[in-house]
């Protein structure tokens, strides 16, 4: 940079002012940091070995995920999604519609705000495209190549921040502390290992990418760097909205750290704002609403506070808000399942709600008076609060209490203040000069990095498939409907289904059963729990043959999810298996009967689901005199003259047979 261009970025001295002499120690002694000069030429020929370090570091925690398959979410934004999976002729309408319809095939409203996240989508087309199909190792090893640059940015922008003063040590330095801890820091394995998460990690990435771009301009007055800032937030934002926050943390950034006029620091903002209006419109007309569709959402499992009151809603928020608080400094034990009631349902009468609240409003007042002071832990906090606003549930409903993968962004405003403690203010409190702070701040990032990494490589495995990932969270969530129900999904379809042995299987049902029930003891009207109850008795009728059991556990489902579409699915195949494999005739049509004619016609005045389910009778070529007066009825009232004119005919044929008098009826 030329002279003439630091001094039209830097506010000039007053003249009267001394110039300061370069102190002979060689950390800054004021608590800010220098100005963003130090974004001059020359980084990746003076950093290549921390920038190397952190990248390798990347790959040593997760190099094991490399060997791993698809789970959760990956099947409905690679493996089964339509769009992906057509490569680069998918682009288009991955860009074009909700990230979920290539998997649905159909707008589903199942969540509040909706999700319009085409950047990571286009990434696993793109490789669908190049690599071909079912290659989860070059998708993981791309997700930790990825948070490996993530890292040496964050460095790069820390080094500007905080920089190195003459006779530093970069492996001393804030910067350097900071990236070493936000790499080993396990809250972020979700990100990594699990391959949806690229959607975060393309976030921050774009996020991060608009903020040093930012920097960069005022540092250099160079336009282009102004409008590669806009470029990369568009980016970050068609990866995940929440990379909006950045809106805040940007200007925010310029005004502490560079002491830029907010007046010059509201013009930088300008292609910033336009690439938030331009992802606005591609959102809008993707989705065809802003932020809320309209419709409401009835399943709790994607709407938590569906059963609380005002009250208790805010006080549950404020119990996660405080749990990301502690996650930050002891990540553990990790689970990626918060759903209900893992979370508990709290009042105001809660403590830790009011702990929680105490802190944050504490902490407010605190960095409201003390950001013109550029206290540190006053930005970190705003930063923190900035990013976290938009995944807390308090402006939207985001479908879920809370998630490890939602404080990857503002985990950096931790690392951040972590590595400035141990660099700077830490040596300040043991009197700056002594070899002492120096090897204390180091020693403590060592153990923190250490600790942190420890826990990374523990986490990383349970990542591997379904059932390591379910078994960790039934194990770290035991209160949740959501990891009784899904451990024994992984069971069943893992295990319990390749098992030839006997002994194996029952000791496997007496599992899932008991899960199963642990789950609707937690949450009575959990759907996918009442999916796979039916499932189980399906499997233990193949054992023991006792059909009314069979039947009871039907009915039991059909009084709570009576129009599921998994779970009618299933009925209609066992069904049909029923009467392929002899079932008894009359225990099968008088469960038709039951809920054919008495269940969907009489109290539902569902016609459809009256016929097919009474038709089950029929399968048996068995003509049951009271089934088929029903079908006469039921087509009648449908419509079906000619169909209702068919079943009384054969009602009558049937009656002089004398069929249907069995005390199954009773």
């Amino acid at each position: 940079m030329s002279a003439k261009q630091r001094r039209k970025s830097i506010p000039a001295q007053p003249a009267a002012a001394k110039p300061k002499t370069v102190s002979a120690n060689p950390r800054p002694k004021r608590e800010g940091p220098a100005r963003t000069n130090t974004f001059a030429p020359g980084f990746w020929h003076q950093h290549w070995l921390p920038s190397l370090l952190l990248i390798t570091l990347s790959f040593g925690l997760y190099w094991l995920s490399m060997s791993f398959r698809y789970v959760l979410d990956d099947q409905m934004v690679i493996w089964q999604n339509q769009y992906v999976l057509k490569g680069f002729g998918g682009l288009r309408d991955i860009f074009a519609f909700d990230s979920f319809m290539g998997y649905f095939k159909e707008q589903k409203f199942l969540l509040e705000g909706g999700r319009y996240r085409p950047l990571s989508l286009a990434t696993f087309a793109i490789e669908h495209e190049l690599f071909g199909p079912e290659k989860p190792g070059i998708s993981h090893a791309i997700n930790i190549l990825l948070y490996g640059f993530t890292g040496v940015l964050l460095y790069r922008i820390l080094l500007g921040l905080f920089p190195i003063a003459e006779g530093g040590r970069w492996y001393f330095s804030a910067a350097f502390l900071g990236a070493l801890i936000f790499v080993a820091h396990p809250l972020h394995s979700e990100c990594v290992a699990n391959i949806k998460g690229r959607d975060e990690l393309l976030a921050l990435l774009g996020s991060l990418g608009a903020l040093y771009a930012t920097l960069k301009y005022f540092d250099t007055l160079k336009q282009g760097w102004l409008w590669g800032a806009g470029l990369m937030l568009l980016l970050g934002l068609l990866a995940k909205e929440n990379a909006v926050t950045f809106l805040i943390v940007i200007p925010l950034t310029v005004w502490f750290f560079a002491k830029v006029p907010a007046g010059r620091s509201a013009a930088g903002a300008i292609p910033l704002l336009a690439a938030f209006l331009i992802f606005f419109i591609l959102r809008y007309q993707a989705m065809g609403y802003v932020l809320n569709h309209g419709k409401s959402v009835t399943d709790l499992m994607n709407n938590p506070f569906l059963d609380m009151n005002f009250g208790e809603k805010y006080a549950t928020i404020f119990l996660t808000l405080g749990w990301y608080v502690k996650l930050l400094f002891a990540p553990y034990p990790l689970t990626h399942d918060y759903y209900p009631y893992q979370v508990p349902k709290v009042n105001w009468a809660d403590w830790r709600a009011l702990l929680s609240l105490a802190f944050y409003l504490g902490m407010g007042v605190w960095s409201i008076l003390n950001l013109k002071k550029r206290k540190i832990a006053a930005y970190a906090f705003v930063f923190w609060v900035a990013t976290l606003s938009i995944v807390s549930n308090l402006f939207i409903s985001i479908g879920t209490f809370m998630n490890e993968r939602f404080i990857y962004m503002p985990s950096v405003a931790f690392c951040l203040l972590a590595g400035w403690f141990l660099a700077r203010q830490l040596p300040a409190w043991l009197k700056e000069g002594a070899d002492r702070p120096y090897i204390l701040g180091g020693a403590l990032a060592l153990i923190i990095t250490g600790a942190f990494g420890w826990i990374t490589v523990k986490r990383v495995p349970d990542w591997k498939d379904a059932l390591s990932l379910n078994t960790s969270a039934l194990r770290n969530s035991p209160n949740s409907a959501r990891s009784h129900t899904f451990y024994a999904i992984a069971l069943y379809e893992n295990v319990f289904l390749k098992s030839k042995d006997q002994a194996e299987k029952v000791r496997l049902l007496d599992t899932m059963e008991y899960h199963l029930n642990e789950a609707i003891k937690i949450y009575p009207n959990y759907g996918s729990a009442w999916v796979m109850i039916p499932a189980m008795a399906g499997a233990r009728f193949d054992m023991d043959r006792q059909m009314d059991k069979l039947f009871n556990t039907f009915d039991a489902t059909l009084d709570k999810i009576p129009n599921n579409a998994n779970f009618r699915s299933y009925l209609d195949q066992y069904m049909k298996y029923l009467a392929t494999r002899g079932g008894n005739p009359n225990k099968i049509a008088a469960f038709c009967y039951r809920n054919g004619y008495e269940r969907f016609y009489l109290k539902m005045k569902d016609y459809p689901s009256a016929i097919q389910i009474l038709e089950y009778a029929l399968l048996l070529q068995t003509e049951d005199e009271r089934v088929l007066k029903a079908l006469t009825e039921v087509y009648q009232a449908a419509g079906n003259q000619a169909k209702a004119a068919e079943m009384k005919a054969r009602a009558d044929a049937a009656s002089r047979t004398g069929y249907s008098n069995s005390p199954d009826y009773q």
